[in-house]
């Protein structure tokens, strides 16, 4: 769980310029899906876009999978000639010169059926980018969401028009700011305000209008409140282990499973390894995607969930079309 903790700091640097960069880039894919689906309704618009978002994404990526797919097939099609060749040179293998001739006939009969044992990975190495730059995304949704940050600053700008509001909105921040960055924020700027505000409960949001009775934002609020949450939950908030938010995390690890599973089915390998590696995987990976999206906002979690869903779907079309394209090919 180490590497989870600090990929997650990783992800959380504000001064990370590779990922604010690459989240500057696909705010403005999400704006333009967000502005759509805001035209049609207010109400859970946020978490339309995500899933739309999500479908862009993975029809995308289809080709990659394709390729994926096929190069599975591929290999599990070549298995019996790679034991040959791993039989031949089994005496000598711990030779470098012996194993690297063993590597060139095995690359040599990948060229020939046009494989790529690496083309699995290039789908994963695109979604972490996104993931990443996804998170940072709700992490401060305001600073990338047009709507949102037009929200934001009406809300700010009237905070700070009523008075005695710096008596009301100091200690809430205050109990907000971790030690190493005390003072940094002041609350009299209007962009550090919204930072503070966009990470307000909606406990702290009453707690305010009961202090400040002449401060009229009850409309503005209910405009954030209908975006930012998706059937009940708010998408910005950390998922946790509250209910209902939990189950965010429980469906990302629960659809993690059943596409490793639908995966590992649609395996013809009669590698026992393989066979028990593919088992450790299934079952480590929705662990690890437990733990990791309880510590997210709630808009990861259902990005990642969307983006399981379709990929189950997409396996088992892929899985369908590539055994019957391969089942005659003769190696």
């Amino acid at each position: 769980m180490d590497s989870l903790i600090l990929l997650k700091n990783f992800v959380e640097q504000d001064d990370n310029v590779i990922i604010t960069y690459i989240a500057k880039l696909l705010s403005f894919i999400i704006n333009i899906v967000f502005d759509i689906v805001y035209t049609l309704t207010i109400e859970n618009s946020l978490g339309i876009a995500i899933i739309l978002f999500t479908l862009l994404v993975r029809f995308a990526l289809i080709p990659l999978n394709y390729k994926q797919q096929k190069s599975m097939y591929i290999m599990q099609k070549l298995q019996p000639e790679m034991k040959k060749i791993q039989e031949k040179y089994k005496n000598n293998s711990k030779d470098p010169e012996v194993a690297r001739k063993m590597q060139m006939e095995i690359s040599k009969l990948y060229q020939k059926h046009n494989c790529n044992p690496f083309s699995g990975c290039l789908p994963l190495l695109i979604q972490l980018p996104i993931l990443f730059a996804l998170y940072a995304i709700m992490k401060n949704p305001y600073v990338y969401i047009s709507k949102l940050n037009d929200i934001y600053t009406q809300i700010a700008a009237a905070i700070q028009q009523t008075d005695g509001y710096i008596d009301v909105i100091s200690p809430i921040a205050s109990s907000m700011t971790p030690p190493n960055l005390d003072n940094v924020f002041n609350i009299t700027i209007l962009e550090d305000l919204q930072k503070y505000l966009s990470k307000f409960s909606p406990e702290q949001w009453a707690q305010i209008k009961d202090a400040l009775p002449t401060l009229n934002i009850q409309e503005l609020l209910a405009q954030k409140t209908s975006i930012e949450t998706f059937l009940g939950i708010n998408l910005i908030e950390t998922v946790g282990f509250t209910f209902p938010k939990v189950l965010i995390a429980i469906l990302s690890a629960g659809t993690t499973f059943l596409s490793g599973y639908i995966i590992s089915k649609s395996s013809k390998s009669t590698d026992p390894t393989v066979k028990m590696q593919q088992k450790v995987m299934n079952i480590i990976m929705p662990i690890m995607i437990l733990f990791f999206t309880v510590n997210v906002p709630c808009g990861v979690g259902l990005y990642w969930i969307s983006g399981n869903v379709v990929q189950i779907f997409n396996q088992v079309i892929l899985t369908k079309y590539c055994e019957k394209k391969f089942k005659d090919m003769v190696v």
